[in-house]
C-alpha cells in the first residue's frame, strides 16, 4: 500500500518534477482515490517520451489561446493553470483557451487551486458529440464538464458537474461487462430511449433544459471562442481566473461566502466541496502496482528515447 502524498512525490517526479508535474500528478491520483479509475493514473497510457516535457509558461497576457496537441493533456492544464492564476494576480482578471487537449481527467483539481491561491476559478471542456440537445435524438456536443471553485478552507466551494446525464466511460464499461444502463438517459439510433449499452447513439442532458444550456454554454467557450470544436487532435479547454481582491471596492467576499454556505446548509443544502481526499490517504495495493507498472514504462520509455 502507499500514501497518497508518496505516490504524488514519485508520479511527479517521473514527470518531470516542478508544480506542474505535482499539481498534474495529484489531480491524477486524487480521481483513483475516489474510485474514478477512469480519469486516475489510467491516463498515464496516453504518456509518450514526445509528451514527455510540461510546457513552458506562455500565459503572460489577460486572455492567451494555446494548442497543446504536443504535450501530455495532464500537465498542459496543470502548466495552463499555474500560469493563468500569476496572469490573474497582475491583471485582475485572466483567460486560457487550449486547444487540442487529450483526456486529462477532471476539471476540479485545477480550478480548486486557483481557489486556494486566492482566486476565483471556472473552467470547461467539450469534447466529441455524445450528447442530444434538450428535445433532440442526435449527438451534437460533448459531456461538456463545467467546474467553479472559490474561497478557502472550510468555506470554500468546488462545484464539478458534467453537463450529461452519464460519461462516454461509463457507457464504455457498460458495454466491456453487459450491464443495462438506467432508464431515461439515452437514446438509439432511431432517437428511442435505451437501456443497452451497445445500442447507444447519444446520451441526454442532465436535468432537461438546464443541463442542455450548461452543455452549450461549454462549447461556446472551449469549443468556439477557443477554437476546440471539430478539432480532430484533441478537445478544447478555457480556464478563467478572477482575483477578487483587485476590485476598487471592497466587498467583504470572504465574509459574504461564510454566510451563503451557512445560509445554504441551514437550509439543507449540501456544501460541494469537489471530491477532496486527505494526503494521508493510503492506497490499495492494486493501486500500488498499477502505479509501480506505469512509472517503470515512463522510466524505460525515457532511457531508451
Amino acid at each position: 500500500m502507499i500514501a497518497i502524498c508518496d505516490a504524488t512525490e514519485r508520479l511527479a517526479t517521473a514527470l518531470g518534477g516542478g508544480p506542474a508535474a505535482t499539481l498534474a500528478a495529484s489531480a491524477l491520483i486524487e480521481a483513483d482515490a475516489l474510485e474514478l479509475p477512469r480519469f486516475g493514473i489510467a491516463m498515464l497510457d496516453e504518456w509518450t517520451p514526445a509528451l514527455a516535457s510540461a510546457p513552458r509558461a506562455e500565459v503572460s497576457q489577460a486572455i492567451t489561446w494555446l494548442d497543446r496537441s504536443s504535450c501530455f493533456a495532464p500537465l498542459a492544464v496543470a502548466s495552463a493553470t499555474l500560469d493563468l492564476a500569476a496572469a490573474a494576480r497582475q491583471f485582475g482578471v485572466a483567460a486560457v483557451f487550449l486547444r487540442g487537449v487529450r483526456g486529462f481527467g477532471r476539471l476540479a483539481p485545477f480550478v480548486r487551486h486557483l481557489a486556494d491561491a486566492g482566486l476565483l476559478g471556472i473552467a470547461g471542456a467539450e469534447g466529441p458529440p455524445f450528447v442530444a440537445p434538450q428535445g433532440g435524438t442526435r449527438p451534437v456536443i460533448g459531456t461538456n464538464p463545467f467546474a467553479f471553485a472559490m474561497g478557502q478552507g472550510e468555506d470554500r466551494v468546488v462545484i464539478d458537474v458534467a453537463s450529461s446525464t452519464a460519461t462516454m466511460a461509463a457507457i464504455r464499461n457498460a458495454r466491456a461487462s453487459g450491464a443495462s444502463l438506467p432508464a431515461g438517459i439515452a437514446v438509439d439510433g432511431s432517437g428511442q430511449p435505451t437501456t443497452a449499452a451497445a445500442d447507444v447513439a447519444a446520451l441526454l442532458p442532465r436535468g432537461g433544459q438546464i443541463g442542455s444550456l450548461l452543455g452549450l454554454v461549454v462549447e461556446l467557450m472551449a469549443g468556439v471562442a477557443g477554437g476546440g470544436r471539430g478539432d480532430p487532435a484533441g478537445r478544447g479547454v478555457f480556464i478563467v481566473a478572477l482575483d477578487p481582491a483587485a476590485a476598487e471596492e471592497h466587498t467583504d467576499w470572504r465574509q459574504r461566502l461564510a454566510g451563503l454556505k451557512n445560509d445554504w446548509l441551514e437550509g439543507g443544502g449540501h456544501w460541494p466541496k469537489g471530491g477532496t481526499v486527505s494526503p494521508d490517504t493510503v492506497m490499495s495495493c492494486d493501486f500500488g502496482e498499477r502505479l509501480d507498472a506505469h512509472l517503470a514504462r515512463l522510466s524505460e520509455e525515457m532511457t531508451t528515447r
